[in-house]
């Protein structure tokens, strides 16, 4: 496929589709960004779970969903009969997306019990809840994720698509991490369920706008009906082994892994930064935010005219990752409320350069893989990256626990010590930079989609009609 080509086909989309399917992004990063930031806080600070046991529930669930993202993939792959009506991916979309919604409730509906006398009941619940929200996650994300790389094709369509899927992300990230602070007050565990129903309210108003952008046109269903339901479908430890085999997909996998920690880390610890760092309220978590989307939006323009003139997706992607670790190194110093609202806006820059490339790197990716297979399988993919996204949960909970733990954080109190207080400014500047960093450096090693090797994958996808 030549150049004009592909500015020919980039009209074929309109503008409203492309802003429709961003608000799905913001859908993911909008309830992401809360439960990243507020429930490890929760069920230690107001529901006094110890920290040793949240640990735990993290990492049976973080398990759990290693099987369960992939295998929601296959299925999702599956040829059913109502792909013919409504395509492959946007019943699973529309469903999962409100389920999943509504599932947000649950995490926040603890009953008030003893949580001295009643440990188990209050980790079961935090466990069965915490799986049930994420299966549902999984049931939307790895079809929205899967839809993209078929419904955008050339790379213009995926550079667009990504900038409109950042700005509306951005917009998400800041909202969960702003609106929830102005709902709750610290040891007020009612203030935090009342947050919780309105945010699912929230999110279930962005899948509105969202369906629109994912119906799948007729050429989508019709091919899916050609090549994908004509095939049969591969055992899903088969796909396994042979997704594993693919360098440039192991290279994702590790960036993306990392990356997924580093954000869940820094995330997760900017109500520690504000409740315990700087001794402000709940709203200040609001203000640091600001400057994070200022500069993040005022940045997208940048990065998309960057990546279309290189040409080069995997230089633009490590270039805002490396920028990414450089601007981490400032929060292990600040103390004020200045200096990090500071801090933040100028990390934006580089973390919304690597986020616009996320999306035409994983969509290449996939497309290789449709030459290696002969089949487009873009949900069993993209339940894979969630898989190995689930280490990242993992991590956080170990950090935060030995963290916690080893330095001798007192939940909840008001006063910390200053190993304590020293090790939160660990847990949200140094321990993310270097997990950064190693996934930039196995990224840059293994990733071999190339510019040139790109435009044979794009002439054997024409002659497999896939």
């Amino acid at each position: 496929m030549n150049e004009s080509q592909e500015r020919v086909e980039s009209k074929d989309i309109p503008l409203k589709v492309f802003v429709s399917v961003g608000f799905g992004q913001m859908l993911i990063e909008f309830l992401l960004a809360v439960f990243g930031t507020r429930i490890f806080d929760y069920y230690e600070n107001e529901v006094g779970l110890a920290t040793g046991i949240i640990a735990l529930a993290f990492i049976i669930y973080a398990v759990y969903n290693m099987f369960n993202d992939p295998f929601m993939g296959y299925l999702a792959d599956k040829p059913r009969k109502f792909w013919k009506k409504y395509g492959k991916r946007y019943l699973w979309i529309v469903l999962g997306g409100f389920f999943w919604a509504v599932s947000f409730i649950l995490l926040f509906a603890v009953p008030d019990v003893d949580p001295n006398n009643d440990v188990l009941f209050i980790f079961f619940w935090l466990l069965i809840t915490i799986c049930i929200y994420d299966t549902l996650f999984s049931i939307y994300d790895v079809n929205y994720n899967g839809l993209l790389p078929d419904k955008f094709r050339t790379d213009e369509h995926r550079v667009k698509l990504a900038s409109f899927a950042v700005a509306f992300g951005v917009i998400g990230t800041v909202l969960g991490a702003v609106l929830p602070p102005m709902l709750i007050t610290y040891g007020d565990r009612a203030s935090f369920f009342m947050m919780s129903i309105i945010v699912s309210i929230i999110g279930i108003v962005i899948l509105l706008l969202l369906i629109p952008g994912v119906k799948e046109d007729q050429d989508m269903i019709e091919r899916a009906f050609r090549v994908d339901a004509q095939k049969e479908q591969m055992s899903f430890f088969k796909m396994m082994r042979i997704a594993l085999k693919q360098k440039s997909f192991v290279a994702y996998l590790c960036i993306f892994t990392f990356y997924q920690a580093t954000v869940l880390l820094m995330v997760g610890s900017i109500p520690y930064v504000v409740r315990f760092i700087l001794k402000e309220e709940a709203i200040v978590e609001s203000y640091i935010m600001l400057g994070y989307v200022f500069t993040g939006l005022i940045s997208i323009p940048f990065w998309s005219k960057l990546a279309q003139k290189k040409g080069d997706f995997k230089k633009s992607f490590i270039l805002g990752g490396v920028l990414m670790v450089i601007f981490i190194i400032p929060l292990m110093f600040v103390n004020t409320v200045l200096l990090v609202i500071i801090a933040v806006a100028i990390l934006g820059i580089g973390s919304i350069g690597f986020w616009v490339m996320m999306l035409p790197v994983i969509s290449d990716v996939v497309d290789e893989a449709a030459v290696i297979n002969g089949t487009r399988q873009e949900g069993f993919y993209m339940g894979v990256r969630t898989f190995f996204g689930r280490i990242a949960i993992i991590i956080q909970a170990i950090t935060f626990a030995l963290i916690h733990i080893l330095t001798g954080f007192e939940p909840g109190s008001a006063t910390q010590s200053a190993t304590a207080v020293f090790g939160l400014r660990l847990q949200v500047s140094v321990v993310p930079m270097i997990l950064m960093l190693i996934g930039i450096l196995l990224f840059w090693r293994l990733y071999d989609i190339t510019p040139e090797k790109k435009i044979q994958i794009k002439a054997k996808l024409k002659e497999l009609d896939l």
